[in-house]
């Protein structure tokens, strides 16, 4: 026991050499937090005191490192609230922002047609390199209804190597991106934008009215043709609705894996750019006008193991756009410029399950009567489609070079194929079966073990699970018991979004610093354990995220146990010893 708190001893005073020099500050106004700017070294710490912070400018130009980065953060989560005319500019390096909440925006300045944005990841004109923005809500930050139409992006990213997570963007109104990656010159980006929720965007007039109403941009015409190297993965889309562009990819080399899209108009649009995956998403239309799954423009694209459902490619005027269906192909326009129509070449779309949609491909699409170049060399194989209403494979242009169309499986809908050719067949009937979210492959199937050659890039399904032997066509391989399922409304909070990151800083759980514990983390339906290390529990309370108190009860001991069975999924706030933490319920 002796040698233990020796141990003990010396790990305490190793961690506190480590640390030495560095600081931690709570900021209580503008000028505090300047000050506290003006002095930030690697390793520094700026804790913005709870409440409303109105117009607030914060401009950072400094480097952290890898190890030590310097840090600006919410006192406790969710209860620093960024108003009114407020902007924030980060230049240098190795630099985290985290647990805002930014709403109630007011008399922002248009200035040729453009609102500066609320994020920049730039700063004097020092972009910000390997910068995190996460845990964040932006909540309805918008102009006037008189200011619908001044581009008002709200993060605008620069630099390479940054990262923007576990944050929610909900309510977006007027033109701009959320999250812009403007990359004004040719290098790589290496950027990482996961388990966000995007949510309640409106459409300035009618859906598709305006061009740049996307929630993520990648790039720029100008610089499409370079490779940025950005990651976007596990993010929810909800109850989305701007242009036909939720997604626009404007460079190459990015991919775009395990995203789910629900009750939404737009696609994701491989706009501009060569060399893109799109792979493990999820896309539930549910019959949303003008709703899509993945359009493509540009060379050596993959799209693979995505489901797609519900597509509608009716306008509000009851017209049909040409810029819709489960996997659009466009045509391409002779000596295109950079920001026109580039021809299909090389694409690749394998093993992709299409249910409930108006029309699957849509291969050889024009939105201009010049665009005459047909795609080219492009592979679609092992995609199988049930229920389509209108075509479940219109081919508009025959695709030219050494294109196949093979191993694709339809029911219930006709389509421009010849069945039995390169065995592309239609079944009457055990495609697939009714699950409780979407639809399954069963062991009755005819897609089992109907995928025709290989691909080096296909080893897993859509949920994750290994593809072995004589893969099954469509996104889903029966027996692999995957378990990446797509996300819904629950999950927000959750496992994306605001608050759904797992690792809760000091200042987050400031429970810490007294001494108290709160496990386990996530917890199930039934009790939470309770433990403080220097004093009796005393009052505990937990409340809902609108600050609603839910659960009150006293003890008299140092540990105990609270008992939240009527409490249901989500994240909740704990307060004890009139300090807070939170808590997540699964």
């Amino acid at each position: 026991m002796k040698n233990f708190y020796y141990l003990i001893t010396f790990l305490i005073t190793f961690s506190l050499s480590l640390n030495k020099g560095f600081s931690q500050t709570t900021v209580n106004n503008q000028t505090e937090l300047n000050n506290a700017i003006s002095s930030a070294s690697a390793g520094t710490t700026i804790i913005l005191a709870d409440g409303t912070w109105n117009n607030l400018q914060l401009n950072i130009n400094k480097n952290g490192t890898a190890s030590n980065p310097i840090t600006i953060k919410a006192q406790n989560v969710n209860q620093v609230f960024i108003e009114g005319k407020s902007n924030i500019q980060m230049g240098g390096s190795y630099i985290i922002l985290e647990g805002f909440v930014f709403r109630n925006a007011s008399n922002l300045d248009v200035s040729s047609d453009k609102i500066t944005s609320l994020i920049t990841f730039r700063a004097s004109g020092n972009s910000c390199n390997n910068c995190t923005v996460t845990n964040i809500k932006i909540d309805s930050y918008n102009g006037t209804s008189a200011q619908n139409e001044a581009v008002f992006k709200w993060i605008l990213l620069y630099g390479s190597y940054n990262e923007i997570s576990h944050s929610s963007f909900i309510g977006k109104n007027g033109v701009g991106s959320i999250i812009n990656d403007n990359r004004s010159d040719n290098l790589a980006d290496y950027h990482k934008i996961h388990h966000n929720y995007f949510a309640s965007r409106t459409a300035v007039g009618e859906v598709n009215d305006l061009n740049d109403q996307d929630a993520i941009r990648i790039g720029t015409s100008t610089t499409s043709l370079s490779d940025s190297f950005t990651e976007i993965y596990d993010n929810f889309f909800y109850d989305w609705e701007g242009e036909v562009e939720i997604i626009s990819n404007k460079s190459g080399n990015n991919k775009y894996y395990n995203n789910t899209f629900r009750d939404y108009s737009g696609t994701l649009t491989l706009r501009h750019g060569n060399e893109c995956e799109v792979f493990n998403n999820y896309f539930f239309a549910n019959n949303r006008l003008l709703s899509g799954g993945v359009r493509v423009i540009g060379e050596n694209h993959k799209i693979y193991n995505n489901y797609i459902s519900g597509v509608n490619a009716l306008k509000p005027n009851g017209s049909r756009t040409s810029t819709t269906g489960a996997i659009n192909i466009s045509n391409g326009r002779p000596n295109s410029a950079l920001n026109g129509y580039y021809q299909v070449k090389n694409l690749t779309v394998v093993n992709n399950t299409f249910v409930d949609c108006d029309y699957g491909f849509r291969v050889g699409t024009k939105v201009k009567s010049d665009l005459t170049l047909a795609p080219e060399n492009i592979i679609l194989a092992n995609n199988i489609m049930l229920n389509t209403s209108e075509n479940a494979f219109d081919i508009q242009t025959n695709a030219i070079g050494t294109s196949k169309y093979e191993g694709n499986i339809t029911q219930n809908g006709s389509w421009d194929l010849s069945n039995g050719q390169n065995n592309n067949q239609t079944v009457t009937a055990n495609l697939l079966e009714n699950g409780t979210d979407f639809y399954r492959i069963s062991t009755t199937s005819p897609a089992k073990d109907a995928s025709i050659g290989s691909y080096s890039f296909l080893v897993d399904d859509i949920l994750g699970g290994t593809r072995t032997g004589n893969f099954d066509a469509g996104a889903e391989e029966f027996g692999a018991n995957g378990t990446k399922l797509p996300y819904n409304v629950a999950d927000v909070g959750v496992k994306v979004g605001f608050l759904s990151t797992n690792s809760l800083s000091i200042s987050e759980n400031s429970l810490f610093t007294k001494g108290i514990t709160v496990f386990p983390i996530p917890a199930n339906k039934g009790i939470i354990n309770i433990k403080s290390e220097n004093a009796t529990i005393g009052l505990v309370e937990v409340f809902d995220m609108t600050g609603k108190s839910l659960l009150k009860q006293h003890f008299n001991s140092q540990t105990s146990q609270l008992n939240i069975d009527a409490l249901s999924k989500g994240i909740y706030f704990i307060k004890i010893q009139e300090s807070f933490g939170r808590f997540i319920v699964n």
